[in-house]
């Protein structure tokens, strides 16, 4: 089970290696730096403006071709802050998203038996396409597990991945460690098994089932779900979809979700649409949950990189293009559309899984359009990528329901440095 740490170099993240492959003692390092700007988040005027750090050094031991010890330091932090008409960032705040001065990050040890591979300490998780579980590397801080997991199965043929974990909440000022915090998903208990297909159905099938825990909130959520990565004449299909069952908040839970996308490559470019569906509660007061868990996901790259929604309650259309061009500049432009499935009876969530919006009367369902753009290309050797965004959110009528409305807008610029 290959660690994975950066990711998705198109919305400001890249693909980077955790392990060490060559015997002996290694060490290693990243840094990214990244200034935010955001105007009207909360549609009253107000703006933020502030500029992001992160330094990670990486020590790897491996004794020999089977197992291997692996220790990443994280420094992470926030600097220029700046607040006009919004309530500020809370940079000492447990769990913590923007800050963690110098902390573990990761530390496991992993033995590789042959066709079985275990992992034992704290270590991140990138499951299917990150819908559902990921390890969150837009965020300062990312998202790492204490777990145990194992991966069994021949390369090329079926693989199966269990774990059981529990997710690592961040203190900015001391050590990363299991205390309560009074989070619902930071304090759950998350175990699952995870099983790749490599060739059923004419293509690759994914399908797993995740277990979330949290007793002090009275949640026992059970996730089933499946996806289908196939050829579809000249495109890529990529279905997906999932079904929960169990307790939330001590309530009956049921829910579910659909992804349906479709991809072409063509030359130097790329063309995808896709369509995702999150169920929601039809009625807070009937005894039951029908808002999806959106459990632990890598929601930035998929329902705008402006961060505004979540797998949850939500009607989703996304066109996205992608081109080269020149021989480095990566270009990318999307376009997203957004409705709540239960508009009346349910709230609007942003990425975090917060809700931002309820409405106490009937409202208009469509919640606004998002145009993403953003251009990355690598320098020096490729050892730099150097990405720039623009957002800009198009309140829809539920907004004017709701008030206040209006738009809102995004840029960023990040410079990243990585070694490998």
């Amino acid at each position: 089970m290959a660690a994975i740490g950066l990711l998705l170099c198109g919305s400001g993240v890249c693909i980077a290696q955790d392990s060490f492959e060559d015997p002996g003692f290694h060490f290693d390092g990243s840094f990214r730096t990244r200034y935010e700007s955001k105007q009207d988040f909360d549609f009253d005027g107000g703006e933020q403006t502030y500029l992001l750090t992160q330094l990670r050094l990486d020590f790897g031991y491996r004794p020999n071709e089977r197992s291997n010890v692996f220790v990443q330091l994280q420094d992470a932090r926030i600097f220029g802050e700046s607040m006009t008409g919004a309530p500020p960032i809370n940079a000492d705040a447990v769990p913590n998203i923007y800050v963690d001065h110098l902390d573990f990050h990761q530390a496991y040890f992993e033995y590789d038996f042959g066709s079985t591979a275990l992992r034992v300490g704290r270590q991140k998780f990138n499951l299917a396409d990150r819908r559902l579980v990921a390890s969150l590397e837009w965020v300062n801080t990312a998202r790492v597990h204490d777990a145990v997991s194992f991966s069994f199965g021949d390369p090329g043929a079926r693989r199966i991945e269990l774990f059981a974990s529990k997710l690592v909440a961040v203190d900015p000022h001391h050590l990363n460690d299991q205390s309560t915090v009074g989070n619902r998903y930071f304090d759950s208990d998350f175990h699952g098994a995870f099983v790749t297909e490599p060739e059923l159905l004419s293509g690759q099938l994914e399908y797993w089932y995740f277990y979330r825990g949290n007793g002090d909130f009275d949640d026992r959520v059970s996730t089933i779900g499946a996806r289908l990565l196939r050829p579809l004449a000249a495109w890529q299909l990529d279905l997906q979809s999932a079904y929960q069952f169990g307790d939330f908040d001590g309530l009956d839970h049921s829910a579910y979700m659909l992804h349906v996308g479709v991809d072409r490559n063509f030359g130097s470019g790329r063309w995808s649409v896709a369509y995702n569906l999150a169920s929601g509660d039809k009625d807070p007061n009937d005894g039951d949950h029908g808002t999806f868990d959106n459990l632990y996901p890598l929601n930035h790259p998929y329902y705008g990189i402006m961060d505004l929604f979540s797998l949850q309650n939500m009607h989703n259309l996304e066109l996205i293009y992608a081109r080269t061009l020149g021989e480095r500049l990566r270009l990318q432009v999307g376009w997203q559309s957004f409705w709540l499935n239960e508009e009346d009876t349910d709230a609007w969530y942003n990425a975090a899984q917060a809700p931002l919006r309820r409405a106490d009367a009937a409202v208009d369902s469509h919640v606004g359009d998002e145009l993403d753009i953003t251009a990355s290309v690598p320098l020096a050797a490729e050892r730099f990528t150097l990405v720039v965004g623009v957002s800009r959110f198009f309140g829809g009528r539920y907004l004017r329901d709701t008030g206040p409305d209006g738009d809102a807008n995004f840029f960023f610029v990040q410079l990243s440095y990585s070694p490998r």
